[in-house]
């Protein structure tokens, strides 16, 4: 088992200072971190803000580009054209490296957001519109996606390096897809429970299913959703827990 581990959260999604705080608490416990960049949220100012507190931090950055669908936060499928789609992403991904590299730092990897991310893990020709579309403006950036999916072997065929993600803090359906957030239980707010999920992602390289089921699973990084109920105490409990078992956080 690898000893280091990589925790990322979701940022820069909220426009109040209040967000901005909580993103900054978050970053004590994270190792990396993907910024809204207007699809869904996110807007210049809350960018160039994240970004920054991110450089500080010393956190490796990513694009978090969605849907172009900021009225459902980018949690609804769309039926949208692939050049209109690649557009987008190519806007959205452009606008946050201009800014982190203006501020002195190094856009790394993209991680598709909510129902973009999800259909890439089930729909190949999705997905390989997605990687083509990205590795077109800049082949050196890192896909992360869904691990245990079809996106890793994608990217692999389209040369483009891929980081697979597992979640503290929600279930998975009998089919190694994420339970849909209307599911009963989809969303985890127990510290206690996300802890023992991520230890057993890390430790076993397993996750047990929503109906009980046990599914193979090994990841790059681990993510914890910043909108989650509690999420400050989550990554405070798994930080604690992983340092306990010899690991290091930090970017893989």
């Amino acid at each position: 088992m690898s000893r280091h581990i990589d925790l990322n959260c979701d940022m820069g999604e909220g426009e109040t200072e209040a967000n901005a705080a909580l993103d900054r608490e978050l970053m004590r416990f994270i190792s990396s971190c993907s910024i809204a960049c207007g699809g869904h949220a996110g807007s210049e100012h809350t960018m160039r803000q994240t970004a920054a507190s991110a450089l500080d931090a010393g956190l490796r950055i990513g694009a978090h580009p969605s849907y172009p669908d900021r009225e459902n936060f980018g949690r609804q499928s769309m039926s949208i054209s692939g050049n209109a789609l690649s557009a987008a992403i190519t806007e959205q991904t452009a606008a946050l490296k201009a800014i982190v590299t203006e501020l002195g730092g190094e856009l790394s990897f993209v991680k598709p957001h909510g129902a973009l991310y999800n259909d890439m893990a089930r729909d190949a020709e999705l997905t390989s519109l997605v990687v083509t579309t990205i590795k077109e403006f800049d082949p050196t950036l890192k896909i992360m996606g869904l691990a245990g999916s079809h996106c890793s072997p994608i990217c692999e065929d389209l040369a483009m390096p891929f980081l697979g993600e597992a979640f503290a803090d929600r279930r998975y359906a009998d089919d190694g897809q994420l339970s849909p957030r209307s599911q009963n239980g989809a969303v985890i707010t127990e510290p206690e429970t996300a802890v023992a999920q991520i230890m057993s992602i890390v430790e076993h390289a397993r996750v047990e299913s929503i109906n009980g089921k046990w599914l193979p699973l090994q990841a790059q990084s681990i993510c914890v959703h910043s909108d989650t109920p509690g999420a400050l105490e989550h990554l405070t409990l798994i930080s604690n827990h992983l340092i306990a078992r010899g690991l290091t956080i930090g970017a893989t």
